[in-house]
């Protein structure tokens, strides 16, 4: 009930059919034209909604022939707040399929789940059945005993964005996008978060406005005071009247990348009695951990510097002979070495 299913059947078939009753259509097999499926409005209540469905082609596609399915939510607007598709081809088995993918960073509030369906290069004869449809985190919105229903129009998304990255640069991310349309945009905001589902703004760049041609926009996040390991970045854009939309997330592994980068100076290399450490010269007057762990992992000496100075001296005269790795933490930063006791 108060589905909107305009070129979508019912099919009973026996090795068509995924249950006792499913729903197919036969997709567009010309680039640019759809079948669009819409469920009735729903009222969502969390951050999060995972969408889950069965398909499958009935037959096996011919040459360069593809369908697709764009899964995602809808506003009351007629906008695509967020979306995930399915592409299928030539190499496309006619097993039946489950799509399933959790949508995160929605904004409760009424929405539609839309499902999309696109075809190219031929193969009109391939039904494409789906079932066993599932929302979670959504109620139906019901009023007076009866489904509310609202026109869904076409709007064309105010911004086609062709790229987002994230780079770590020393203390800093440098964040660069690209837009290859713009229609009314106000401006875009980049969003920063520790744990990947709270976020919080870290800068705002203004729009063009209105173009047809790519754009390029740069942003640096001064995370030298984050303690954090991993970054986790998104964009999102505003148009003129508030509306706005998000790409993917971006992460930043910070030590990963940093361990790479930081070094240390340690000698006399073999050592017999006291082994002198340099540190980065950023890393002075800093917290600063020295560790030294034999081959087996074991913790062999450790030292912690309120205020470090630039060489740090440990004694390792009651080690026992072999190989040792010297390791240096500060602000989550770390950088190792490899020495030799005698």
């Amino acid at each position: 009930n108060c589905w909107i299913l305009s070129g979508v059947t019912t099919t009973t078939q026996n090795g068509e059919a995924i249950s006792a009753n499913s729903i197919y259509t036969l997709p567009p097999v010309n680039p640019g034209t759809k079948v669009d499926i819409y469920t009735p409005i729903l009222n969502f209540t969390s951050a999060s909604t995972t969408i889950t469905f069965d398909y499958r082609l009935t037959q096996s596609l011919n040459g360069n022939a593809t369908r697709s399915i764009q899964v995602g939510l809808v506003n009351l607007f007629g906008v695509v707040v967020t979306s995930n598709t399915i592409t299928m081809g030539a190499g496309t088995t006619t097993d039946v399929k489950q799509f399933q993918h959790t949508f995160s960073s929605v904004v409760p509030g009424n929405y539609r789940v839309f499902l999309r369906i696109m075809g190219a290069y031929g193969n009109g004869s391939v039904r494409l059945v789906l079932d066993n449809f599932q929302v979670s985190g959504a109620t139906l919105s019901i009023s007076s005993g009866g489904c509310i229903l609202v026109p869904i129009i076409e709007t064309i998304l105010p911004v086609k964005l062709v790229s987002f990255t994230a780079t770590l640069n020393s203390n800093k991310v440098d964040l660069k996008w690209i837009t290859a349309t713009e229609i009314n945009v106000s401006h875009f905001t980049v969003e920063r978060s520790t744990d990947g589902t709270n976020f919080n703004d870290a800068g705002m760049v203004f729009a063009y406005g209105n173009t047809s041609t790519n754009s390029n926009y740069v942003l640096s996040d001064n995370i030298s005071n984050m303690q954090s390991s991993i970054i986790y970045y998104r964009l999102r854009s505003v148009d003129i009247d508030g509306k706005s939309e998000y790409s993917d997330t971006r992460i930043i592994r910070i030590n990963k990348q940093t361990e790479n980068k930081v070094t240390l100076v340690t000698y006399p290399n073999p050592v017999t009695n006291e082994l002198r450490i340099t540190i980065p010269a950023n890393w002075q007057n800093k917290k600063v951990v020295y560790e030294v762990f034999n081959a087996n992992g074991q913790t062999a000496r450790k030292i912690e510097a309120t205020a470090s100075s630039q060489t740090e001296t440990v004694n390792v005269s009651n080690l026992n002979s072999g190989l040792y790795i010297v390791k240096v933490t500060c602000e989550g930063q770390t950088a190792q070495q490899k020495i030799v006791k005698q």
